[in-house]
């Protein structure tokens, strides 16, 4: 009997299935250590001994892990490969005397699905695409070997994938583990594009940047531009961040290979005019507003605005929205650089200074008595007064008034005095305590 238990344990193998669709009462044609892709779905089995059970384990060894599914007979099993990394798969038979047998064990290397990235090309009208080039997969996972198909099941080769016109082809990406991804490819006929040109201008001798945005604006999206020196763009413009005045060409072109070319002028500008109008006067410490369209109307359109403390515009004014009372510098600039700088000069009308004379405390007027408040006439101005606790009798829009003090208690006296020519004004106030008058009791006689 220890004689045929050794007999089992030596033919107790583990083999891999490979290529089989169908469950097998007996184990699979291969043995030994093996590789498999992440999330593949494998059988494994060991030969059937009536009347013995199994035990299958995995143990990851460097994070591989699968998950275990017992097949028809406990013999047989399905292993679902869940983690990349390096797993054991062991299992250990128990014949029907209870007696356990030695493990047996395989090591499973399950390795990671390729990444593969696809960016369809486009061709012009009926040209073709390289669906090798490397900008069709790049971003892809390194080490891929890729073949061309033109089925989503690579099952028939595309035999020109060097030279592929407008359709939809599949790439399939084999890792050196053998794992693969398979995606389509598109190839996308496209119309030559529209290239807008708005020619730039210079100051004087100055040069334009011909590879500014600004210059392109408006063309189709994805456009690469080359610089050159004639309309058939067989002479390249080495230089076209710094070009002076003269007509140059520039080539837009799509990735797909088609292109437009146009000329593009760069002109001379002269100088801008910078309009300058000094804003209204402020009222004592108020500000202006320096951006404001009043101050730089009849300038050249087109222009932008700095602000500056200095006639050389080397030290910026920070606040040209609440600039007080001083003078200022406007620069205007065209989009070629040509510039005006001119003074802007903000001033400032005086305040007024009204200071109001009169008696506190007073009382609660009887018998037609008012109390006299003044403030400093001044010719040009004007006046006007607000009471509370009391009634104002003569004297509103002059310097002067009478009041009948009403009510007792905590009374004022107010006067704004305005310089009717510049519109400036000023407030003064004084608080009054109004006593209250006596109450006297009705006269009594015999």
């Amino acid at each position: 009997m220890k004689l045929l238990n050794q007999i089992k344990r030596c033919c107790l193998l583990l083999l891999l299935f490979i290529g089989s669709k169908f469950a097998m009462a007996q184990p699979y044609p291969n043995t030994g250590d093996h590789t498999v892709c992440l999330n593949a779905v494998e059988p494994y089995g060991v030969i059937l001994t009536p009347g013995s059970t199994y035990s299958w384990t995995i143990t990851p060894i460097t994070t591989g892990n699968g998950t275990i599914t017992v097949g028809a007979t406990p013999n047989l099993i399905t292993v679902h490969w869940t983690s990349v990394g390096t797993a054991t798969l062991q299992v250990i038979e128990t014949n029907a005397q209870g007696c356990p047998g030695d493990p047996v064990t395989i090591i499973v290397t399950i390795n990671p699905l390729p990444t593969l990235i696809i960016t369809n090309p486009s061709v012009c009208g009926s040209g073709t695409a390289d669906l090798t080039a490397a900008s069709v997969t790049a971003g892809s996972s390194a080490g891929l070997t890729f073949t061309y198909w033109q089925d989503a099941a690579a099952t028939i080769p595309y035999a020109t994938p060097t030279a592929a016109p407008a359709g939809t082809y599949y790439i399939k990406a084999t890792s050196a583990g053998g794992c693969s991804d398979i995606k389509p490819v598109t190839v996308t006929s496209t119309a030559a594009p529209t290239l807008v040109i708005t020619n730039p201008s210079v100051c004087g001798s100055g040069t334009a940047d011909l590879t500014a945005a600004s210059v392109t604006a408006g063309s189709t999206g994805g456009l690469t531009f080359t610089y050159w020196q004639d309309a058939a763009a067989t002479i390249p413009y080495a230089t076209p961040t710094a070009a002076p005045a003269g007509t140059y060409y520039i080539k837009g072109t799509l990735p797909g290979g088609c292109f437009d070319i146009k000329p593009v002028t760069v002109n001379v500008a002269a100088a801008p005019t910078l309009v300058i109008t000094n804003p209204p006067a402020v009222c004592g410490s108020g500000t202006a507003d320096l951006t404001a369209a009043a101050v730089t109307a009849g300038s050249t359109g087109g222009l932008t605005f700095t602000y500056w403390q200095d006639a050389a515009a080397t030290i910026p004014y920070a606040t040209p929205t609440v600039a007080p009372a001083g003078t200022y510098y406007i620069q205007g600039t065209l989009a070629g650089g040509c510039a005006n700088i001119k003074p802007v000069v903000v001033t400032a009308n005086p305040l007024p200074t009204p200071a109001i004379s009169g008696p506190t405390p007073v009382c609660v007027s009887a018998n037609g008595a008012t109390s006299q408040y003044t403030t400093a006439s001044v010719a040009g101005h004007t006046y006007v007064w607000t009471v509370n606790g009391g009634t104002i009798t003569t004297g509103q829009n002059t310097n002067q008034i009478s009041v009948s003090w009403t009510t007792a208690g905590a009374g004022v006296v107010s006067v704004t005095e305005t310089i009717t020519a510049t519109g400036c004004s000023a407030n003064a106030s004084n608080n009054i305590t109004v006593n209250p008058k006596p109450v006297t009791s009705p006269i009594t006689h015999n």
